[in-house]
């Protein structure tokens, strides 16, 4: 055979494998109640992967932290104080995108016909919050900027389904809970105090492995980009929020009034990683440190900023190039 016939042999022989490969590889996607595929099945995003996608549900953040850090996952999506808290103990992840929704989703509530009027008036009552969450950073937080102590409450800790019902039957007084929640317990008539709007960050973290870095990383930058690329479409038109609040509402069996209320006013948007948000993360690790919940420590360590390329539109990544 001449050398130039099997060079060009060997060149497709070495094509194919490398799409085979890729056909056959999987990501392994840690989601919280079908959220994030649903966005990307409503935008039409899943129809041309090269790769597998393969899906594991959690009703928390704290299962997909745990998951993320034994290594059964490659990437999952949770709340920014579970993988917070496993950076301060060294695990191996490093958070690669953030997701950020209007933070009136996250909230303190009380029953429609409570007597508390102000955050002031919860001294002396009972409030639900759940340990080591965006709960209890905005229900301290609110507390200390409304100068009640937080010995001066009477705290419950609860999970967000436990403390939506302990508010409807009246065994407690007040919750700081987040969507959909919130929006459950709005549309039952209860009446917000303060959301985590000037209070908190409240930001969602897309978390990765260490290895899944090493080893899939292009994959996670095109799941990345895809994510992106349905948020943008959600919130781009209320047609599609409602689109992709029924096919949730479906999924999930949850009230559809429910989530169209929620994802109307969520807004959520993936986002690149600034210094900025990385500030807003070293609050919130400063903030449980000094409740004695995990140790201080730099936040910036836990950031991969190399990923934010996937999150670029066409002309502030040919401005990059150009700096280059």
């Amino acid at each position: 055979m001449p050398k130039s016939a099997f060079k060009r042999l060997l060149g497709m022989a070495i094509g194919l494998l490398a799409t085979t490969q890729a056909v056959a590889a999987t990501l392994v996607v840690g989601d919280q109640s079908f959220n994030a595929r649903t966005v990307l099945e409503a935008a039409g995003l899943l129809q041309d992967l090269p790769y597998t996608l393969e899906w594991k549900q959690f009703t928390a953040g704290s299962p997909v932290a745990e998951a993320l850090n034994v290594g059964s996952l490659d990437v999952g999506l949770l709340g920014d104080a579970p993988p917070l808290f496993l950076g301060a103990l060294g695990a191996p992840i490093k958070v690669i995108g953030i997701s950020q929704q209007n933070r009136e989703g996250v909230a303190i509530l009380v029953r429609k016909d409570s007597p508390i009027k102000t955050l002031a008036d919860i001294r002396g009552k009972s409030a639900a919050i759940w340990k080591g969450s965006w709960s209890q950073q905005l229900l301290f937080t609110a507390l200390d900027q409304a100068g009640v102590t937080r010995d001066q409450v009477d705290l419950r800790y609860l999970g967000a389904l436990d403390a939506s019902h302990a508010l409807e039957g009246g065994s407690v007084d007040v919750i700081a809970t987040w969507e959909p929640y919130v929006t459950q317990q709005e549309l039952n008539g209860a009446r917000v105090l303060a959301t985590a709007e000037g209070l908190i960050p409240a930001q969602t973290f897309v978390v990765a492995t260490h290895q899944a870095i090493a080893e899939k990383r292009e994959l996670l930058g095109d799941f990345l980009r895809r994510l992106y690329q349905a948020r943008q479409w959600a919130a781009s038109d209320p047609a599609h929020s409602e689109r992709y609040a029924d096919t949730w509402a479906e999924l999930s069996r949850a009230d559809r009034d429910v989530a169209r209320r929620w994802f109307s006013r969520a807004a959520i948007q993936v986002l690149p990683i600034t210094e900025q948000r990385i500030a807003e993360a070293q609050r919130t690790v400063d903030f449980f440190s000094s409740i004695d919940l995990i140790k201080r420590y730099p936040a910036k360590t836990l950031f991969d900023t190399s990923f934010n390329q996937y999150l670029q539109t066409p002309a502030s990544a040919a401005k990059a190039q150009a700096a280059r």
